[in-house]
């Protein structure tokens, strides 16, 4: 477990192998475990938002080079509405 400016990070069960590689890791880099643990978080965290991204521009590159077919609206249309009745229903 660590405390650094008020932010608590805490793993629990890591074994001494992976412990001693995030150890080095954060050494190395003149950091304390925290940090590291931070900064991994923050990345992976990047890296999913980036690969949503890419697969929502694909999406919408598709559509635009998509011809329009009978009942597309339509579709689109039911589509939205459950997704809105979703968002409804989380509370969102």
């Amino acid at each position: 477990m660590s405390n650094h400016m008020g932010r608590l990070i805490q793993i629990n069960g890591p074994s001494e192998a992976l412990r001693a590689r995030w150890q080095a890791s954060a050494d190395k880099n003149h950091r304390s475990q925290n940090q590291k643990g931070s900064g991994s978080m923050a990345r992976s965290f990047e890296i999913k938002t980036a690969m949503v991204n890419a697969r929502d521009q694909k999406w919408i590159d598709e559509a635009m080079a998509g011809e329009y077919r009978p009942g597309s609206v339509a579709r689109l249309r039911q589509i939205a509405a459950e997704a809105r009745s979703q968002t409804r229903g989380a509370g969102i």
